[in-house]
């Protein structure tokens, strides 16, 4: 079975962690952040990287399937928006955007380029809910 292949824009530490779980399950392409030290001391592979966005959509389209968007919170809706535009999947990283109108413009654009839009809800690692799941696994909490 032929793995998914992704590539990641922002490599600080939601896009390592990102790139350690596709490692895992895909099959990571390339990766684009604005610093380029940001690549060092991680064993990227034959991974390409890019620093500059526009570089990334031109030369990774047909490569890459998926696009994680891991950049700061208010470039979340833009990078979605090129990326879709430019024909990948995305997965975006919480939250979504930071206005309603962004959000919807992002549906908006991934319906219009029927391309799937994918945000990221997780909470497993949140410290409260850690906890809780620690108190039900040792029978602390009792049944709920």
């Amino acid at each position: 079975m032929n793995k998914i292949k992704f590539g990641i824009i922002g490599f600080g530490r939601i896009g390592k962690r990102h790139f350690g779980h596709i490692k895992n399950f895909g099959q990571i392409e390339a990766i684009c952040d604005i610093d380029n030290k940001q690549f060092c001391g991680d064993d990227l592979g034959s991974c390409r990287t890019y620093t500059s966005i526009n570089d990334f959509l031109k030369n990774e389209k047909n490569q890459i399937d998926v696009v994680s968007i891991c950049t700061p919170n208010g470039l979340h809706a833009e990078h979605s928006i090129l990326a879709l535009k430019n024909g990948f999947h995305v997965l975006c990283e919480k939250p979504m955007a930071l206005n309603r109108y962004d959000a919807g413009k992002m549906i908006q654009t991934a319906e219009e380029f029927n391309r799937r839009l994918f945000i990221v809800k997780q909470n497993r690692y949140n410290p409260p809910v850690v906890a809780v799941k620690d108190l039900i696994d040792t029978g602390k909490l009792g049944r709920i």
